[in-house]
């Protein structure tokens, strides 16, 4: 802690004395500056009053001169004047009446607004007389020298107020030229008492350099150090609008290609890091496989659980030297050696281990302490495992919701949604491609019941199992195989023609009878065969419904004429 020098007693109370003087002489200099002002304005207010009396008395003849050219000449146009003077002599009126506060004044002013009250009416009196047709009468009242006499009365009695006003004039100028010379002695006292001060501060600041010298480099520091903490404070903000972005996304993904196509995007910045690799546990969780890469570093495509430590020993792990027994293998196989710090960051979400994430932090171009960049990383982790295993858990449902649990088809009700929307695409054919629309196969496994009942529901469900794996193989990725319901299956043949179904359906048939019989300990079974109910679009139906019924009438056809055949349906067969 710096040391601090205190102030000597008697420099302190001179210090206090320079500090008095200098607020009693600005609070003069003020109290000065304000008495100039008050007297200027008044001034000022005296100077419009004369100027505000000249113009009435001015206003006042310009209405006469008016009013007599409209008595001489007749015409209305000496009017306008007349009554635009008027007008003004009332609102110069209401001026002066604010102006003047001065009794002996006020009471002056009051008498020459009396006369012109009068002469505005003698005025307005000969305007009226005219125009009601008392001409001669109005222009002789005009020339009985009553009106000019008035004027003269009016003149004297302004004279009378700009007197009075001069006299106020003189006093206030008096009074103003003294609070200049108040104002210039106090500024100046102020002046000498600043200058006091500033040299006495000056004697202060030699004193205080040498300890502002020793508290410069606890400022400097402590400025760092501040400037260090809020460049991380934004950069934590900044990941966390990354990262809350990322989570919103990865929300609305649709499945997993989705979400690893965004992470492939987001993941580089998010974890400040120029090389890692994202694997993801499959299935049979015997095996990572890598779903997103990024940098120059090259990765291993799959792996092991048990090659790496950090899932073995379900934590972060920071590989060693490169040679050394802990190094992680799947890190040795590529061409380049496992570099030393090497993360690998077990990837877990609803407390299930879901993946790896590995990071390689040569390179990467951030300025952040190890410890915020520690944080940062395990909060985007955390993140990227949650939103992975909620995708992972979405998909999972919706598998379980269009397959079928027992041979894992689709079932029911994804048919009917898949088979409706491949009858409005083959509506939306182009006109080159005519005949070749949509054929759907309802298959039903001949003498199912009597398997069932002689040999047992278990090895029934095998052997559907195995029919719907052999259906599986044989058609082509763009068809769609479903379990009907019982042993009945239906499959979907999009942009197929009739012949080319018929050769499909009778694969299918060659490809059952070719399974290999299901073992049961033991005991033989009879080959297992299948009747084969076939329906195109258009001529056998124009919607899903259509198609669906007709081709289980040709099933039914096909097992009413032997089984283990294939038949079209006819209209009326």
């Amino acid at each position: 802690m710096p040391h601090t020098h205190r102030m000597p007693t008697a420099q302190r109370w001179s210090l206090a004395a320079v500090f008095a003087g200098l607020l009693l002489s600005g609070g003069a200099t003020v109290h000065s500056l304000l008495g100039l002002v008050r007297a200027q304005q008044t001034l000022d207010a005296a100077y419009r009053s004369v100027h505000t009396t000249d113009a009435l008395l001015r206003l006042v003849l310009i209405a006469e001169i008016g009013q007599r050219g409209y008595l001489i000449a007749g015409t209305s146009d000496h009017l306008a004047p007349y009554h635009v003077a008027v007008s003004e002599v009332r609102g110069t009126r209401r001026q002066l009446e604010q102006m003047v506060t001065d009794p002996q004044a006020k009471a002056q002013l009051n008498e020459m607004l009396a006369l012109v009250d009068e002469k505005l009416q003698e005025l307005a009196q000969a305007v009226s007389m005219h125009v009601a047709g008392q001409s001669e009468q109005a222009v002789a009242g005009v020339r009985d020298g009553q009106g000019l006499a008035l004027m003269e009365k009016l003149g004297a009695s302004a004279q009378r107020f700009s007197a009075l006003q001069n006299e106020s004039i003189a006093q206030l100028q008096a009074a103003h030229d003294q609070a200049i010379k108040r104002a210039y002695i106090t500024t100046a006292l102020a002046m000498l008492t600043g200058v006091g001060l500033l040299l006495l501060v000056v004697a202060r600041g030699v004193a205080f350099a040498r300890r502002m010298a020793d508290n410069e480099a606890d400022l400097t520091t402590r400025n760092a150090e501040l400037l260090a903490l809020a460049e991380r404070t934004s950069e934590h903000n900044a990941h966390m609008q990354r990262l809350s972005q990322l989570g919103r996304f990865l929300q609305t993904c649709a499945d997993m290609a989705e979400a690893q196509a965004l992470l492939q995007e987001r993941l580089p910045v998010l974890l400040h890091a120029a090389s890692g690799a994202l694997y993801l546990m499959s299935a049979s969780r015997n095996q990572l496989r890598r779903c997103v890469a990024w940098g120059e570093r090259p990765f291993t495509e799959y792996f092991e659980p048990q090659e790496c430590w950090a899932l073995r020993k379900g934590q972060p792990f920071a590989q060693p030297d490169h040679g050394q027994a802990s190094t992680c293998r799947h890190l040795q196989q590529g061409d380049e050696p496992s570099l030393q710090g090497t993360l690998c960051f077990p990837v877990a979400s609803h407390g299930d281990l879901t993946g790896l994430l590995v990071l390689d932090p040569h390179g990467a171009s951030v300025c952040l302490p190890e410890a915020l960049l520690a944080q940062l990383r395990q909060t985007a982790l955390e993140q990227v495992s949650l939103s992975l295993g909620n995708l992972r858990l979405r998909e999972s449902l919706r598998q379980q919701s269009i397959r079928d649990a027992l041979t894992g088809l689709y079932n029911r009700r994804f048919l009917d949604e898949s088979l409706t929307r491949e009858v409005l695409r083959a509506e939306r054919r182009s006109p080159d491609q005519p005949d070749t629309p949509l054929a759907v196969l309802m298959i039903d496994v001949d003498h199912f019941k009597q398997f069932n009942d002689k040999f047992g529901h278990e090895l029934g469900d095998r052997v559907l199992r195995s029919v719907a794996q052999t259906l599986t193989d044989t058609v082509r990725a763009s068809d769609l195989v479903a379990r009907y319901g019982g042993e009945e299956f239906t499959v979907v043949l999009p942009n197929t023609t009739p012949q080319v179904a018929l050769e499909r359906a009778q694969a299918l048939c060659d490809a059952v009878m070719k399974m290999p019989p299901v073992a049961d300990g033991g005991n033989v079974h009879p080959p297992i065969t299948i009747s084969v109910g076939m329906a195109c679009m258009p001529d056998d139906g124009q919607d899903a419904d259509a198609l669906v019924q007709n081709a289980d009438a040709a099933l039914y056809r096909a097992k009413r004429d032997g089984r283990n055949r294939v038949v079209r349906y006819t209209a009326g067969g």
